[in-house]
This record gives C-alpha cells, sequence and structure tokens, in this order.
C-alpha cells in the first residue's frame, strides 16, 4: 500500500513525500523480517549503526539513508529521477534474497 501511494505521489510531482513512504515502509518491513528494530527514536544513522555490517542487506540500506536525509532535511529536492533510482534502491533492499541473506 505504501507503495502504491508513493507512486501516486510521485504521479502527482510530489517526490519528497513519495520518497518518505517508500524509506518508512521499507523499514517497517525490514523490521518485521526481524532484521533491524524499528525505533522512532533512533535517527537514521543510528538504524544504520544497528545493521551488523556484513549483513547483506547493509550495501543497500546506506544509500538508501543517504538519499533519505538528503532529500527529507532538505539538501535535495527529488525529481523524477531520483524517486526512480530510490525506488529501484529499495527493491533491491527489500528483495527477499538479499534480506535472508543469500544476496
Amino acid at each position: 500500500q505504501a507503495r502504491q501511494q508513493a507512486t501516486q505521489m510521485a504521479a502527482s510531482g510530489n517526490f519528497r513525500e513519495a520518497v518518505r513512504r517508500l524509506y518508512l515502509a521499507a523499514l517497517l518491513r525490514l523490521a518485521a523480517r526481524e532484521l533491524l528494530r524499528f525505533d522512532s527514536s533512533l535517527t537514521n544513522r543510528e538504524v544504520l549503526a544497528r545493521l551488523e555490517a556484513t549483513a547483506p542487506a547493509r550495501r543497500h540500506l546506506e544509500p538508501v539513508v543517504e538519499t533519505f536525509d538528503r532529500v527529507w532535511y532538505g539538501e535535495r529536492e527529488p525529481d523524477a529521477a531520483t524517486f526512480h533510482a530510490y525506488s529501484r534502491e529499495i527493491d533491491a533492499l527489500l528483495d527477499e534474497r538479499v534480506e535472508a541473506g543469500r544476496g
């Protein structure tokens, strides 16, 4: 559902909120699969730091966090290209094989 909302927001030009929705959905999915503990009191960097350095998902979570922070905290206004690249990175992060440690 978050993916659909993000796609709708992106289609209407609200790329910033679309990026946010994808990020939150990804964190919740990773938490549901017990790959990380979702704690809203943690910063994005703290969430990343809690993921083992050798975890397969980490190589995708790092650019996801970096892009989210730049977009959400105003360093970069996202455009369609940013959103689509971000969406692909989220897909890679949530890939079943990566999550399970086989990717």
